[in-house]
């Protein structure tokens, strides 16, 4: 069974060297818009606007994802930045809905986006997501598409 738990504080500092491993995996397929130092720095300096989550499988760690709430002028979207990790590709529609299940209590956010990957368009599409632009994007509210 899967379990989403948000690292909080210092434990991000404690953990640094294997979060940064995990983010610096995901962030090659970025176009270098951050290096996993400043997602580190900015989830300690503004911790209500950048998260780090782990996944864990069966009590072992199986991968690490960074988010960050964007306020847009209509809705507010939460923006998975990175997910990097062991054997989870086929387990994607799986994992984003357990994800999705846990941002859906956080009222304030409409909107779950993804900018990453094309691979992940054909899986996370199974569950509802649809590609914006090159970015994909699922309302967590009814009658809101954007």
């Amino acid at each position: 069974m899967y379990k989403i738990e948000q690292v909080l504080g210092e434990d991000i500092l404690l953990r640094y060297k294997e979060i940064k491993i995990e983010l610096e995996k995901a962030l090659k397929y970025s176009s270098g818009e951050w290096s996993a130092a400043q997602i580190v720095t900015k989830t300690i300096s503004d911790p209500h606007l950048f998260h780090i989550w782990e996944i864990s499988k069966d009590g072992s760690i199986v991968a690490i994802g960074s988010t960050r709430v964007l306020q847009y002028n209509n809705f507010v979207a939460l923006h998975i930045i990175t997910l990097g990790g062991k054997n989870i590709y086929d387990e994607m529609p799986n994992l984003i809905t357990i994800f999705e299940n846990i941002v859906k209590e956080y009222e304030i956010i409409d909107v779950l986006e993804y900018t990453g990957r094309r691979g992940f368009i054909k899986q996370l599409s199974t569950v509802g997501w649809e590609e914006k632009y090159t970015t994909m994007r699922k309302s967590l509210k009814e009658n809101l598409d954007v």
